[in-house]
């Protein structure tokens, strides 16, 4: 009777916040699958857009003659961040970050004349875009009502998806492999409920991966609890305050790529970043897309190393938190992890249409039913005489 009780609270709970986060669920499965080949997709086309003004002749710019030509154009800017990225057919993608009058800007750069590039590629509007719905649920810029309803989604899933493997369990205790089984015969409710379930059971794993670590982006103290129990310190890197951050010079800029040139030699990218004055250039270099990378401090003043943090000496913990995303969007996993969580993503999208659906189907057949039941005669014999 207790186990009963407890199942059917546990339906109820998964009933209500199903139907109550039906439409948010969808909109955040949808477009996280839908973000997680925008790095593929963006790097495609900026590949084909790079090439197209490249010609057979054409040398790459130094670190300085870059920075330098930047600032003649931003003559008001402060450069923060200088990226460069290989990508295929000895093509470099060319990224500095400014600040303009007090505002941060992002401009990608040709890496042979120097100049600011058109950056408005098709694919980074449209992702922007799809980024913003999923974390603010508008198009618009960062919203703090949009953020949270995100997050509460989050959670919601999580109780959604934990829930619903306890409704699924004695199904899987009775018989596994034919609880694992969609029969695509079914029809209507039976088929609805299987696809539900089984498809439930092959991606909780990965979407209780996606949202565990999402949730990382919607609350602080979300961040110091993940950080505390990987044994690292959770930091917030602002610029600004009371001290000033250096100047950004291109030669500075130089001679951290100088420094560091025999060390970042093969690998893909490299990050440089201008320091508050005073303490030393940092430059982060990877082979990969996610957060396995090595960092480097540099004394730009004689151009040497000062010390080097590389990942494969890192803790766990510290692996952990430097590879968040990557976890959250599959790259961590490679390409099985990025088509896995993919295709969890838009399951999520697919439990609420289907969970919705059986609901109805539910009220529908208890309507008709009660219906037939009013309407069934009922006959009396005649009392003998």
């Amino acid at each position: 009777m207790k186990r009963f009780r407890v199942r059917k609270l546990l339906y109820y709970i998964h009933l209500i916040l199903g139907l109550a986060f039906c439409v948010t669920i969808t909109i955040v499965g949808v477009t996280g699958a839908l973000y997680s080949y925008a790095d593929d997709i963006r790097d495609y086309e900026r590949a084909k857009y790079i090439s197209s003004y490249k010609t057979t002749d054409s040398k790459p710019l130094s670190v300085e003659e870059i920075g330098a030509k930047f600032l003649e154009q931003k003559p008001n800017a402060s450069i923060r961040f200088f990226s460069v990225r290989n990508l295929k057919d000895n093509l470099r993608h060319i990224g500095v970050s400014a600040v303009e009058n007090g505002k941060y800007g992002y401009y990608e750069i040709n890496a042979y004349t120097g100049e600011i590039a058109d950056n408005s590629l098709k694919s980074d509007n449209f992702f922007a875009a799809v980024m913003m719905f999923h974390r603010f649920l508008n198009f618009d810029g960062a919203n703090a009502v949009g953020k949270n309803i995100v997050a509460a989604t989050t959670i919601a899933i999580i109780v959604l998806s934990i829930g619903g493997l306890l409704l699924y369990l004695p199904a899987l205790k009775r018989n596994l492999f034919k609880s694992l089984r969609i029969e695509f015969k079914a029809k209507g409710y039976k088929f609805l409920y299987q696809l539900h379930s089984v498809l439930g059971v092959f991606t909780l794993l990965f979407v209780l991966i996606m949202c565990l670590t999402g949730l990382w982006w919607s609350y602080e103290w979300y961040r110091d609890f993940l950080s505390a129990l990987a044994g690292t310190e959770h930091t917030i890197h602002a610029r600004g305050g009371q001290r000033q951050a250096a100047s950004g010079d291109p030669k500075e800029l130089q001679k951290t790529f100088d420094a560091a040139k025999e060390v970042i030699s093969g690998y893909r990218s490299y990050f440089i970043s201008v320091p508050f004055q005073d303490d030393p250039y940092e430059l982060s270099y990877a082979n990969a897309r996610y957060g396995a990378y090595n960092l480097l401090k540099i004394n730009v003043q004689n151009s040497t190393i000062i010390s080097q943090e590389l990942y494969e000496d890192k803790t766990a913990g510290q692996k952990f938190i430097q590879n968040i995303y990557a976890l959250h969007c599959g790259e961590f996993f490679g390409e099985f992890g990025k088509a896995a969580m993919c295709v969890s993503s838009l399951a999520m999208a697919l439990f609420s249409v289907s969970g919705v659906l059986m609901f109805y189907k539910r009220i529908r057949a208890k309507r008709k039913s009660n219906v037939l039941r009013r309407r069934k005669p009922v006959f009396q014999t005649a009392s003998p005489k």
